[in-house]
């Protein structure tokens, strides 16, 4: 199955009509490595207020539909019992849920991270930093991770790096020579990947993305055309940045170290924009908009 992608936004999924009647709603959801739109659906009655945190009352069953070239199929979750704030896809057709917040108590840092299997059991448990601002997975199965100012400079050890890669294992894999940042991360924005490397965007002084080799060698340190995108996107020398307000900002890079904006667009789509978050893959800019979800090209 195609999946179509164009420089103007394509409508790729919709929450389908039974589900809407059954009074179904789509909480968190993510795009995977391999360009699978993945969404959590619960039944209403688990769903919180608009605008209230957690986004669903705990514990809560739903199941994460799953759309890709393989076709579409769905997980179950069953009493789920921390907060739906990311949701991610893992090798293997494994599901991942975080809670942006943990808490420390006697016993340690609270387990804010839930790896669940194809058939929706809970096979792993993880403990994912606090603050957790912006989230992505790689093709390898590895978490790449952005925190806030209360992770940043609160007493979990790993919110003091900023930006973080760990292993399915909750293991570190990489972590930033602050000196090589050019600048002290102290909110995370949004993250995408671009083949094997791993791109997070955030701010400190100013606004910049990072782009890590999971491999080695110096990050890629440049500016960000944009304050606080919801998301973006890069295919080499381009990339787009949606802004919350509903702009496309699209760019070529003009330097190691910057982006040269071409021109900016409205997304023109039908819906209430999802002013939180969009996710980047291979070039490709997924956002959400109602009960649609929408791609367009780098």
């Amino acid at each position: 199955m195609s999946i179509p992608v164009s420089d103007r936004p394509v409508e790729v999924w919709r929450l389908p009509a039974e589900d809407v009647r059954a009074g179904h709603r789509a909480l968190t959801w993510t795009v995977g490595p391999q360009g699978e739109l993945a969404v959590l659906v619960v039944p209403e009655r688990y769903a919180a207020p608009a605008g209230s945190w957690p986004c669903a009352r705990l514990p809560f069953d739903g199941e994460v539909v799953v759309r890709g070239p393989r076709g579409e199929w769905r997980v179950p979750l069953t009493g789920v019992g921390i907060p739906p704030d990311f949701l991610a896809l893992l090798p293997g057709g494994r599901v991942l849920l975080v809670g942006g917040r943990a808490e420390e108590s006697a016993d340690g840092w609270e387990r804010n991270g839930q790896v669940f299997g194809p058939d929706g059991r809970l096979t792993r448990e993880l403990q994912l930093g606090d603050d957790v601002q912006a989230l992505t997975t790689d093709r390898d199965g590895r978490i790449w991770l952005a925190f806030g100012d209360e992770g940043n400079y609160g007493d979990n050890p790993l919110g003091q790096y900023g930006l973080l890669g760990l292993d399915t294992a909750g293991r570190i894999v990489w972590q930033p020579d602050f000196g090589q940042l050019g600048d002290q991360p102290l909110e995370g924005l949004a993250a995408a990947t671009e083949g094997r490397r791993a791109w997070l965007a955030w701010y400190g002084d100013r606004s910049h993305l990072t782009g890590i080799d999971p491999d080695g060698g110096e990050p890629v340190v440049m500016r960000l055309p944009a304050r606080q995108p919801v998301g973006f996107a890069i295919a080499g020398d381009r990339a787009v940045f949606l802004q919350p307000g509903g702009e496309l900002i699209r760019c070529e890079r003009e330097s190691r170290k910057g982006w040269r904006e071409v021109r900016r667009e409205r997304v023109g789509v039908p819906g209430g924009l999802d002013r939180g978050r969009a996710h980047g893959r291979d070039g490709v800019l997924w956002f959400r908009s109602g009960n649609g979800w929408f791609r367009v090209e780098a």
